[in-house]
């Protein structure tokens, strides 16, 4: 069984979108460290930024953690889609079901928000995978990782490519016997999906655009090919 994961962003890039429908699971980490100006709270909406404001809360703390205030973030998210979206050529195939989505949040958790709007965009991209949200890792790199795999019985994670600097920097993933397949996506755009679903005919045809080599295999020692 394949399994990719990620943070729990906000409404993110095709990348996020190749992996999910790549896998078999997908696991949505909400156990992370979120960062001030991370993904989890912005994200590029016609090459410009789109925020959502958070409570702020202690230094260190977990994307599970972080607090939103619903009815300010319905009123930006409404705003800001409406505007950077309003005149896209699939305004009115999308536009209403998105402000749809957005107005169905209630919840005070960021998490809980950009779960919603990811099921959400998954059903529009008629994307089958399984979403997941594993018990947190037990340690961090590749013993985390290695802990959420043995979770969900699984032993080949695909990874996007900026995973490559910290799997090549840890011996763990070398002793580890995880089969890792890098993600072979070619970003057309590296706008929210928003931008896919309201520019292109064919949405899932820029979500699956691949890059000439294919997907690149790294299989670790103690893992057949």
């Amino acid at each position: 069984m394949i399994i990719a994961g990620h943070q729990a962003d906000l409404l993110p890039y095709s990348g996020f979108w190749y992996k999910m429908a790549k896998a078999d699971l997908f696991d949505l980490r909400i156990f992370d460290p979120i960062h001030p100006r991370g993904f989890q709270r912005r994200v590029m909406m016609r090459g410009r930024w789109a925020s959502i404001p958070i409570v702020a809360g202690p230094a260190g703390s977990l994307i599970s953690e972080a607090r939103i205030l619903p009815r300010e973030t319905r009123e930006v998210l409404t705003s800001v889609v409406t505007e950077r979206y309003g005149d896209a050529k699939h305004w009115s195939r999308h536009g209403p079901t998105i402000l749809d989505m957005i107005d169905d949040i209630h919840t005070e958790h960021l998490w809980q928000l950009n779960l919603q709007l990811i099921l959400g965009i998954r059903e529009l991209l008629d994307i089958r995978t399984p979403v997941s949200i594993a018990r947190p890792p037990s340690g961090r790199g590749a013993a985390g990782l290695m802990s959420v795999m043995e979770q969900y019985n699984a032993t080949s994670y695909l990874s996007g490519t900026a995973g490559r600097a910290y799997v090549d920097a840890d011996e763990g993933y070398q002793d580890g016997g995880l089969e890792i397949t890098w993600s072979a996506h070619r970003a057309v755009t590296g706008d929210s999906i928003l931008s896919v679903l309201m520019d292109y005919d064919d949405p899932m045809a820029v979500v699956m655009a691949e890059e000439p080599r294919g997907p690149v295999r790294r299989v670790q020692p103690g893992v057949s090919a």
